[in-house]
């Protein structure tokens, strides 16, 4: 019976790490969408949209090559499976799958069995779960797209101040002051840095996101979050630049560093 709780959670969370695959793939481009469809309205213009006037959802159109746009069968679909089996590249045109597919998978499930070890199958457990895996979803999307969407990040920051009710990880009010100040900390500091250096230095993202971890792990955490954030970031952007001299003038994203180092606060709180 153990045996088989085991592997049923662990067949579950691959395949929620295969859901969270097409999920920060499609979420930028459902964005993207909607954006200049609300542009098209509002300059009152026809034929603005760039895209194809198909159904475009989570859900829609179904799995399929993003180079080719062929369905993929059955087998071609199975999480981590396929990814070795098909050799890396497309049955069809045979362009290189990018290895982030098999690589989210395997973060969920990685992280979600420590959480599940730290926190136990219960209440507690599962809002650590939640807050996992949107960390997981929004440290890809702002990889690959610079972009934290407010989709993800409000309802997360909401869902901190509900669990801080239940006192899961945090009090109400440390809930409360971490996310407030934790926006307004980051809000000053980029404003600051832009007066006297002409340059954004981050975006609006960042400071949301920041402020979700504030309310899930409350204000006397900020500070590690901050220095763990910082540090991370600093050091790849140092190898960045000796890889490539130009890689950081189009900007480091800074929302995957706030998460790791909030999920890394998070578990840490488990032996406190």
């Amino acid at each position: 019976m153990e045996y088989f709780l085991i592997s049923s959670i662990t067949l579950f969370l691959i395949l929620l790490g295969s859901f969270f695959t097409v999920l920060i793939y499609r979420l930028p481009l459902i964005l993207k969408r909607q954006w200049i469809k609300d542009s098209e309205f509002f300059l009152n213009q026809k034929n603005l949209i760039l895209f194809p006037k198909k159904d475009f959802n989570i859900f829609l159109p179904f799995s399929h090559c993003p180079n080719c746009l062929q369905h993929l069968t059955i087998i071609q679909k199975i999480p981590l499976f396929s990814y070795f089996f098909l050799k890396r590249k497309c049955a069809y045109c045979q362009v290189s799958i990018s290895f982030c597919y098999p690589l989210i998978e395997i973060l969920t499930l990685i992280s979600s069995l420590i959480v599940i070890e730290r926190f136990g199958m219960n209440l507690q457990g599962l809002a650590a779960l939640i807050l996992t895996w949107g960390l997981l979803v929004l440290a890809f999307i702002d990889f690959k797209h610079q972009l934290l969407p407010d989709i993800i990040i409000f309802p997360l920051l909401w869902c901190g101040l509900i669990s801080s009710i239940c006192k899961f990880f945090v009090s109400s009010e440390a809930a409360i002051l971490g996310a407030c100040l934790a926006y307004l900390f980051l809000y000053l500091l980029a404003k600051c840095y832009q007066l006297l250096t002409k340059v954004e230095p981050m975006g609006e993202g960042d400071f949301k996101c920041f402020a979700l971890l504030g309310a899930w792990l409350g204000i006397k955490a900020l500070p590690c979050i901050l220095l763990i954030a910082t540090v991370t970031g600093s050091l790849v952007g140092v190898v960045c630049y000796l890889y490539d001299k130009n890689s950081l003038r189009e900007g480091i994203a800074f929302g995957p560093y706030l998460a790791l180092s909030g999920w890394i606060i998070l578990i840490s709180q488990a032996y406190l």
